[in-house]
């Protein structure tokens, strides 16, 4: 199986949460020309024991796989729309891009329900710490109270998970071709995928446990 049978104490992501980033996605498409609202730019906390608290956090963009039904095409498309454009330059790349996933974030019942993922590269702090413990969170900050639209609306949720690495195989080449149509063929990456296990709302102060 392409993703992974899910273990004892992993949970599916809170269906509001999971049509919140695909709605999210789907709005910078149309009105950012995919520039990255802040709702998909959590923060990830990590244990590194020694410093601070003994905990730190690392901003990254983070992203969602497709439903394992649909995973072999979608990364053949990414990787097509990188290869085709390519004679043009990276900027036709990125239209390209962009014009795609116009029409990709559709529904949410397209989208792995059981996980986050991030690139990142594979010697960062984040990666490191990670590798010696993989229980971490991603923190949703998104606190813009003039913003009423569903997209944006306030939200502070701490989504917790363990991590898995991945330096080959289906589930990276996916992430790494989505990728590469806006920032390039890149080395040395990993991809990082979160299993969620529990998400809680921790809107002024709280630590109240969302639903599924």
């Amino acid at each position: 199986m392409l993703l992974r049978k899910m273990l004892s104490g992993d949970r599916p992501l809170p269906t509001e949460f999971l049509e919140w980033q695909v709605k999210l996605r789907a709005w910078t498409m149309e009105h950012q020309h995919g520039s990255p609202h802040a709702g998909v730019a959590p923060l990830l906390a990590v244990a590194q024991p020694g410093i601070g608290l003994g905990v730190t956090m690392h901003s990254i963009i983070c992203g969602l796989l497709p439903h394992a039904s649909q995973l072999p095409a979608k990364t053949a498309e990414f990787r097509g729309l990188y290869e085709n454009n390519a004679g043009q330059g990276a900027r036709a790349i990125y239209d390209a891009g962009i014009a795609y996933l116009k029409n990709y974030y559709h529904s949410a019942a397209d989208f792995d329900s059981t996980s986050i993922t991030s690139l990142l590269h594979t010697d960062a702090p984040v990666v490191q710490a990670l590798r010696a413990n993989p229980v971490c969170s991603l923190l949703f900050y998104v606190f813009d109270l003039d913003d009423r639209t569903e997209e944006g609306r306030m939200r502070c949720l701490q989504v917790n998970g363990h991590a898995e690495l991945h330096t080959s195989g289906p589930l990276f080449d996916n992430v790494w071709w989505h990728n590469a149509v806006f920032h390039g063929k890149l080395d040395d990456q990993v991809m990082v995928r979160v299993i969620h296990t529990g998400t809680y709302d921790t809107r002024f102060g709280g630590l109240d446990a969302v639903d599924a």
